[in-house]
């Protein structure tokens, strides 16, 4: 179920090609307890939201998996996770701007979103939890 939401993202994020460059290091933000994070412009942040949100929400796969609100928290958390991983340009540089994407930063792209996906998984058993179980729902 949910390993079509993370194909899904490494279609995003690598396209559709079979060409894949030589492999680049990743340079990711150091993190340091000195160094704050440094926040993503509020804008461009939205837009990478829309941008994930509107690849996965037209995926027939992820619509009947998901509904638009689970689908906008796997994006909102992966889009959150690149924020903290890398500053904005470091972001454009290595995963946004790149039309094809290097091994090391696909598996990075999978890791994160499998991850977020699991994250909202485990929300959505636990709001079902909650639910208490109804006379028509138990028939």
């Amino acid at each position: 179920m949910y390993k079509i939401i993370i194909f899904a993202m490494i279609i995003i994020f690598g396209g559709c090609t079979i060409n894949i460059p030589s492999a680049q290091p990743i340079q990711k933000v150091e993190k340091t307890e000195q160094k704050a994070l440094k926040l993503w412009p509020h804008v461009k942040k939205e837009y990478w939201y829309a941008k994930y949100f509107l690849t996965m929400a037209l995926n027939p796969k992820v619509q009947q998996m998901l509904t638009p609100e689970q689908t906008f928290a796997v994006v909102k958390c992966t889009v959150d996770g690149f924020e903290k991983d890398y500053d904005y340009k470091q972001f454009l540089e290595v995963i946004g701007d790149q039309r094809i994407l290097s091994p090391q930063v696909n598996k990075y792209v999978y890791d994160l979103s499998y991850v977020c996906s699991q994250e909202v998984q485990r929300k959505m058993k636990e709001e079902l939890s909650k639910k208490p179980l109804t006379l028509k729902d138990s028939i």
